[in-house]
């Protein structure tokens, strides 16, 4: 077994045993699914040793942080477009103080609902 790299994912196990791919897994959690996968066997396999495997695991686990972190800053730019347009569009309809103040925070991403 890959010695553990500071975090272990609840199906790393199923990876680790070559299963099949499980039906709920998002995007990146499937490739992730996969690479270990891949990793389990071929280090099993002596095609790498173990230290190569760690390193591997290492770049790959530095790789899904920062895919996350990127498709959770998408998330939250889309939230906050789609609340800048309602604002916009209340702003227009009703231009008052406090449809503009809400606009401004909304822009200045302090009241993200």
């Amino acid at each position: 077994m890959v010695p553990e790299s500071g975090v272990t994912f609840p199906w790393e196990k199923q990876a680790m045993n070559g299963e099949e791919l499980p039906d709920n897994l998002g995007y990146a959690d499937q490739v992730m699914y996969l690479s270990l996968r891949l990793l389990y066997a071929t280090y099993r396999k002596g095609i790498i040793d173990r230290e190569q495997a760690v390193r591997e695991k290492k770049r790959l686990l530095d790789e899904y942080r920062i895919y996350k972190y990127r498709e959770e800053m998408g998330e939250q730019w889309v939230e906050q477009i789609r609340l800048t347009e309602l604002a916009r569009s209340e702003f227009q309809k009703n231009p008052t103080v406090e449809n503009g103040m809400k606009l401004v925070l909304i822009l200045e991403g302090r009241n993200l609902q």
